[in-house]
């Protein structure tokens, strides 16, 4: 056996280690990331599961049979937190009759900190107890603080002209408010 044969044999010993190598990197690499993805599952699922929500209460303003504003108080009974930024990806769904045409319809709102119209804004946050909320308080302006367990959320959801509420007696109004890990929570008013 020559110097060649050595190092024909050398080169191929070397390249299969190389070969093998990589695809035992590429394998190991796989098994990491369908660790980590299953990880995250479990830990969305397990905030999921942590979190609850219950509408206590609606409270249309109603004006000449047609509705404007609606207030509603949402409880966090959970034992998850929802910051002030994530409001955002919050959804409040409106199903009710409307003033202007005499159809059902369904309104998706989007959280507006101003209060404009077709949207929604929390205009109070308290306690279960109706205390005021001492454990990362709340601050609209500065998009800071946390909806914490046995917290509640007075919530103002302002329509515009051409989506008022019909308010004549037998009509209802349902809504529907998800969190952003899509818990949600709904209830029916129904006017008299």
């Amino acid at each position: 056996m020559g110097f060649g044969s050595v190092f024909a044999a050398v080169i191929i010993s070397l390249t299969i280690f190389f070969v093998i190598g990589s695809v035992t990197l590429t394998i190991a690499n796989y098994w990491m990331t369908i660790d980590e993805t299953r990880e995250k599952c479990l830990e969305a699922l397990l905030e999921r599961s942590l979190t609850s929500i219950k509408i206590n209460s609606i409270q249309p303003d109603v004006v000449n049979n047609a509705v404007s504003t609606i207030y509603i108080e949402v409880l966090n009974d959970g034992k998850t937190s929802i910051d002030v930024v994530d409001f955002s990806k919050m959804d409040i769904i409106l199903e009710y009759t409307s003033n202007v045409t005499d159809e059902r319809r369904i309104l998706w709102l989007p959280y507006k900190q101003s209060g404009q119209t077709d949207g929604w804004m929390v205009e109070d946050a308290y306690t279960r107890f109706n205390t005021s909320e001492v454990i990362n308080p709340i601050n609209i302006v500065n998009s800071s603080g946390q909806w914490d367990t046995d917290e509640i959320l007075k919530i103002k959801i302002q329509l515009s002209s051409t989506n008022l509420v019909r308010a004549k007696s037998g009509d209802s109004i349902l809504i529907l408010v998800s969190t952003p890990n899509a818990v949600k929570s709904t209830r029916l008013y129904v006017f008299s």
